[in-house]
């Protein structure tokens, strides 16, 4: 179909990838424009004002959402964002802290109580490191707070900088995706990992476990699925096809010295695709163990039937 034959134009927002780069198309009577906006912006404002008709979003949000009754949106078994969350706890150089065992009492920065990273990170303290999240002391930043953390939760709303507090002294821990302090030159860092073979530890839970956290869906709200029913399944091929032409072209190893082989030993270490869409039983085992997380967590009460999170016939969709 020629996009001037489109019968419909769907605006999908969500972050700038690499891999979402070829979205935007025409194909089954939908004109797919794409629109690259910072993820906490798009989060908050679908939240606040259902503001966009699809975008990326938080996947425990989304269950968070689901599970208060929304009926509003569904999914696309889409999962743009997936990462590793061994890596993201930080400390200060002079800290004696070198072990996540050891955080048992310490006060944590966390940018969202509620977000799926900070979901995934208490998990892994209270599974492999025996570190339970009532036995931590969390300190949330009040600008970024989307939804209000259970009882039974130590937390703190702060205005400040956590990773001020941090450098300052007041926080023991942060959650960080990646802090200013990483931006100086090594030899006037004052952060390091918490855990400094960060790496391998998430490779290492990788091969014992299968799951590489996935992080965000797409969601569609109810009314554009009404006007437009196929909107699911184009969705989905819309990210298939975006995501082969990454590969195929490589992006992302075309700059960087020796990347090359680290392309080839990562996408082998992954069965060829670190990205996979659908609801393969691979992704219901992760979507699973969030699940399982939120539940242990007290944010929600009782864990989603998988397939009634998604949008109807998506147990039929598969990459091609």
């Amino acid at each position: 179909m020629k996009p001037s034959e489109a019968i419909r134009t769907v605006e999908l927002t969500g972050a700038d990838y690499e891999h979402t780069t070829a979205l935007e198309g025409a194909r089954d009577g939908v004109l797919l424009k794409y629109h690259a906006r910072p993820v906490g912006e798009i989060f908050g404002r679908m939240i606040a004002e259902r503001a966009f008709e699809a975008c990326e979003f938080s996947l425990a949000n989304y269950m968070l959402l689901k599970s208060r009754g929304a009926d509003w949106l569904k999914a696309v078994p889409v999962f743009p964002n997936r990462a590793f969350r061994h890596s993201t706890l930080f400390v200060r150089t002079d800290s004696d802290l070198t072990d996540p065992a050891q955080l048992r009492g310490r006060k944590i920065g966390v940018e969202d109580y509620s977000m799926t990273a900070a979901v995934w990170v208490r998990g892994f303290l209270g599974e492999q490191y025996g570190v339970h999240w009532r036995e931590l002391e969390w300190y949330c930043d009040e600008k970024h707070t989307r939804f209000a953390a259970p009882s039974g939760v130590r937390i703190t709303q702060v205005g400040s900088d956590l990773e001020s507090m941090l450098l300052d002294g007041q926080l023991d821990v942060i959650m960080s995706f990646g802090p200013r302090d990483e931006r100086l030159p090594p030899e006037k860092r004052r952060l390091r990992r918490l855990i400094a073979n960060s790496e391998d530890v998430e490779k290492a839970y990788y091969r014992r476990t299968g799951i590489y956290p996935i992080n965000h869906c797409v969601v569609v709200r109810e009314d554009l699925i009404e006007r437009a029913p196929q909107i699911g399944r184009v969705i989905f091929d819309a990210y298939v096809d975006s995501k082969l032409a990454a590969y195929k072209r490589r992006l992302g190893s075309t700059m960087i010295p020796w990347a090359k082989r680290y392309w080839t030993e990562t996408l082998d270490f992954f069965g060829g695709d670190p990205l996979p869409y659908g609801l393969t039983d691979a992704n219901r085992a992760v979507i699973d163990k969030l699940a399982h997380y939120l539940h242990e967590q007290k944010l929600i009460a009782e864990r989603p039937a998988i397939d009634s999170l998604f949008i109807a016939g998506s147990a039929d969709f598969r990459e091609h």
